[in-house]
Formats: C-alpha cells, structure tokens, sequence
C-alpha cells in the first residue's frame, strides 16, 4: 500500500468513523491522529501521550481494525506508538541501515532497550546474566528461559534486549517478540482468515521467539496448545 493510498483508507476510516462515535469521543481521541505507515500488514499510528496510547488501543484499536479491514481489503493489526518508539519510519520504498525496517517491524522490538541500557543490581544480576547468555548461545543456554518478577522490575527490557544483541551479532537469525495477547489475536486470525499455515510459518520459522506477559494464556487451551507446537517445532 502507497503512501497516498495509506492516507486515503485513512480519511474514509475517519469518515465512517465519526458516524459511529459521538462528536466528543471522535473529536477527543481520534480526529487528530494519524496513520506513520503501514507494513507487513500492521497500521502504524501515532500517539500523542502515554495514557492516549493506552486508552486507544483498549477502546478504540478493534473499531479502527475492522473499519480499515473492510475498506483496505487487507487483514491488520492496529499498533499505537509513541514518538520515537519506532525511529526512522521510512517509506514503503525507503530502506534502513539494515537495509530492512520490515525485520525491526517483523520483530516489534524497542531500539532503546539494550544490555547497555539496562541497570544492574543485586536483585536482577542473575536475569540478567541469563537473558545474555541465551542472546549469546541461543536454543542452548536455557531454553526455554522463563522471566519471573513483578512489574516495571525489567523483564520487558531485557526481552527486547535479547533480540537486539541477537540481530546486531547475528544478522542471520530471525527474531520476533510478541505480547501473549498478540500471539492468541494473530491466532485466532488466522482461524478466522483461514491462513493458519501463514501463521504457523512465521512463528515455527523463528530462532528466537520472545513472548510477554506469558501468564495471560492461562485459561486459553487452544492458545496454549498451538504455543507449544509452536515452541517444540
């Protein structure tokens, strides 16, 4: 999809949109958003604050991704950002460094979660010192290796940063990380899409697979039951 095709799926989402919400809540959270890109079929939009990220992926992202499903003809999933999240979104025909802002996208890894920007200290050494070693020998050094501890204490971070030490060092090896609710709505996707086979490959097809906030597929058997085809593939 082109930039102005992209703008124009866009302004009719918008447009369809308003009709549905009531001028407050339309004039409030979504009239002035707009869309960075889409890729690899993830729309990509801007958020202007913390909270606005949060409040619109809970409220408003399934009404965005079935109004822009339905015009686009294109199965998506909606991704809120903040600025800087993403660095450098390029245009469909601009390249990175890499030479592949489609694998960072693929991947969905924070740049600025890094071993280098991580802060050591008595109650996270160990963690640490094990999130490196499977960045270092990965499927060898514990596998699965399961992160444990309350919240904000880091465990995103070094997910992320197993993934970045892992693509800077090995630029052959295919990484993706994924929250526990991204893995069981691509799932159920692709049930509903009938492109189970696609989903299949891309995960089975990863030599590292990082999934966050793991403990959320309790309770969901067919989630779980794919997942562990998927991580004893």
């Amino acid at each position: 999809m082109t930039r102005n095709e992209l703008l124009e799926v866009w302004e009719q989402t918008l447009h369809i949109l308003e009709k549905k919400l009531n001028k407050h809540s339309f004039d409030t959270w979504l009239r002035s958003i707009k869309p960075l890109g889409c890729y690899n079929h993830r729309l990509i939009i801007e958020a202007p604050s913390h909270f606005s990220k949060s409040w619109l992926t809970d409220r408003y992202a399934p009404m965005i991704k079935n109004v822009f499903q339905g015009l686009s003809k294109q199965e998506i999933e909606v991704q809120f950002v903040l600025s800087g999240e993403i660095e450098d979104t390029p245009s469909p025909n601009k390249k990175t460094d890499k030479d592949n802002y489609e694998e960072l996208n693929m991947t969905h890894l924070n740049p600025k979660y890094t071993f280098d920007s991580f802060v050591v200290g008595n109650s996270n050494r160990f963690a640490h010192a094990a999130c490196l070693a499977v960045a270092e020998l990965p499927a060898k050094a514990y596998n699965p290796l399961f992160i444990y501890g309350g919240v904000g204490l880091g465990k995103t971070h070094l997910m992320h940063a197993i993934g970045q030490y892992t693509l800077e060092h090995s630029n052959k090896k295919k990484v993706s990380y994924a929250s526990s609710e991204q893995f069981t709505n691509e799932l159920i996707n692709s049930i509903r899409f009938d492109k189970t086979v696609e989903f299949r490959n891309k995960y089975r097809s990863m030599d590292i697979l990082l999934v966050d906030d793991i403990q959320f597929l309790a309770g969901k058997e067919s989630t779980q039951e794919e997942f562990f085809h998927t991580f004893n593939t």
